[in-house]
C-alpha cells in the first residue's frame, strides 16, 4: 500500500525533528565541555551512570544524526528542484540565494551565539550539491559511496605505506592527555562561565575558527550523504515504503549490523590504529545512520505508532527555528550571562535538559504552526529564497515540504 502524499511529508518531517533531537543530544556536551578537552578525548565525569550515557551516546548517537539530517538536506534539494520546476521557477538562482542566506546566519550563529554551527559548513558544501542535480540517480548513488569511502580509504592507503604510522598522541602518556584536558576544561569554564561577554565572544570566534578547520575532513562524509539523500529521493524510497519495504529491510540489516560492529570495536578495543578509527567513523556511522533512517520508517507505517512519531514532525517544521532556539538556551543555561553552568552539569543532568528542552520545542512548535504555515527563522529564510511575503497564515500545512 502506497503511502499518501501528506503522510510522505509528515514522514520526512518527522524524521527531520528526530534528527534534531539526536543532534541535540550531542551538541550539549559542546556547551560546558571545552573544544580542547573533547579534541583529546579526555573524559571528566565518574560514576557508573556518567560513564554509561557517554558510552552511549558515542556508540550509538554521535555522528549519526548530523549524518541523518545531512541525508535530508540532499532529500530536501531535490523536492525544492521539482517544486521550481511545477512553479516554472529558476531553481538554480533559488537555491543559491537559500544557501547565501543559509551561510550569512551560520556565520552569525556561529560567531556570536555557539561556535559549533554547522549551517555554515551546509551552505559551502550545497553548492557543491548543485554539480550533481541533474545526475541520474546511479551517478549519485556512485558519487555517494565514492565520496563516504574516500577518507577511510585515503587513510588506510596512508597506514601501508607508511606502516611506522602510529597514534597523533603516542609520544604522551595518560596521565599527560588527562592534564592537558583538564587544563583546556578549567580555561574555557573560566571564560564561557565566568567571563564577560566581550572575552566569551573572543574564545567563540577562536573556537569557531577551530571547529571550522576539524570539519573539514568530515566535507566528503557530509556531501556523500547528501548524494544519498537526493538518490533516495529521485528514486521514490521514503515516498512509497510499502513497496519498497524489502529494500529498506535489507538496508536496516546490513546498515545496523555493520555498522554497530565498527562502533564497538571503535569504543570497546584500546590502542585501535588510526586507519581502523577512520573506517569505524567514516563507513561505520553512515550505516548506521541510513538504518536508523530504514527504522523510522518502518515504524512510521504503523497506525499505533505514526501517532506518536508525528511529535517529531512539530519541531521538525521548524527545525532551523528550533536549532538555533536550542544554541539561544543553551547559551543561557550554560554561559556567565545566564546561569553560568558551564563545566557543573552532569552528563545524566545533560541529557534530561536536553529531552525537557526538546520537549517545550514540540508544543510551542505545535501550537505556532497551528496558526502559521511555517516557523518565524524559516519564514525570513523564505523571504530571502523567494523573494516573497515572509509569514503566512496557516493554510494547508500539509502542502508544504
Amino acid at each position: 500500500m502506497m503511502t499518501n502524499p501528506q503522510d510522505r511529508i509528515k514522514l520526512i518531517d518527522s524524521l527531520r525533528g528526530f534528527a534534531l533531537l539526536g543532534i541535540f543530544l550531542v551538541n550539549i556536551m559542546f556547551f560546558t565541555t571545552s573544544l580542547q578537552t573533547i579534541s583529546y578525548g579526555v573524559e571528566l565525569w565518574t560514576g557508573w551512570y556518567n560513564e554509561i550515557l557517554i558510552w552511549l551516546r558515542e556508540t550509538v548517537i554521535a555522528g549519526k544524526f548530523i549524518l541523518i539530517f545531512s541525508f535530508l538536506f540532499g532529500f530536501s534539494m531535490v523536492l525544492m528542484q521539482e517544486r521550481s520546476l511545477v512553479n516554472g521557477r529558476n531553481f538554480n538562482r533559488v537555491y543559491i540565494r537559500r544557501l547565501t542566506s543559509l551561510l550569512l546566519i551560520g556565520l552569525i550563529h556561529g560567531i556570536f551565539i555557539w561556535y559549533g554551527d554547522i549551517l555554515t559548513h551546509y551552505a559551502i558544501l550545497g553548492s557543491l550539491l548543485l554539480l550533481f542535480q541533474r545526475c541520474k540517480p546511479r551517478t549519485m548513488f556512485i558519487w555517494s559511496l565514492v565520496l563516504l569511502l574516500l577518507v577511510p580509504v585515503l587513510t588506510t592507503g596512508a597506514s601501508l605505506l607508511n606502516s611506522s604510522s602510529s597514534n597523533t598522541y603516542e609520544m604522551l602518556s595518560q596521565t599527560d592527555i588527562d592534564q592537558i584536558g583538564k587544563y583546556y576544561q578549567e580555561l574555557d569554564a573560566s571564560i564561557y562561565g565566568e567571563g564577560t561577554v566581550t572575552q566569551i565572544i573572543i574564545q567563540r570566534l577562536n573556537d569557531f575558527l577551530r571547529s571550522a578547520l576539524n570539519m573539514v575532513i568530515f566535507y566528503p562524509q557530509i556531501l556523500g550523504m547528501f548524494l544519498m539523500g537526493a538518490y533516495f529521493c529521485k528514486r521514490r524510497f521514503l515516498h512509497e515504503v510499502q513497496k519498497n519495504r524489502k529494500g529498506i529491510v535489507r538496508l536496516i540489516l546490513i546498515g545496523g549490523s555493520l555498522g554497530l560492529a565498527l562502533q564497538l570495536i571503535m569504543s570497546l578495543v584500546d590502542g585501535l590504529p588510526f586507519w581502523g578509527e577512520a573506517v569505524a567513523v567514516f563507513v561505520g556511522a553512515p550505516l548506521l545512520a541510513l538504518c536508523y533512517i530504514g527504522i523510522f520508517a518502518l515504524l512510521y507505517q504503523r497506525e499505533t505508532l505514526r501517532k506518536a512519531l508525528n511529535w517529531f514532525s512539530y519541531p521538525g517544521k521548524m527545525a532551523f527555528t528550533n536549532y538555533l532556539l536550542q544554541s539561544i538556551l543553551c547559551g543561557f543555561v550554560f554561559y556567565s550571562y545566564g546561569l553560568g553552568w558551564y563545566g557543573v552539569i552532569e552528563p545524566i543532568w545533560q541529557m534530561l535538559i536536553v529531552i525537557v528542552i526538546f520537549a517545550l520545542q514540540a508544543v510551542f512548535s505545535k501550537f505556532w504552526l497551528m496558526r502559521f504555515s511555517m516557523g518565524p527563522l524559516e519564514s525570513i529564510w523564505r523571504l530571502f529564497t523567494y523573494w516573497e511575503k515572509p509569514v503566512k497564515q496557516r493554510q494547508n500545512l500539509n502542502t508544504r515540504f
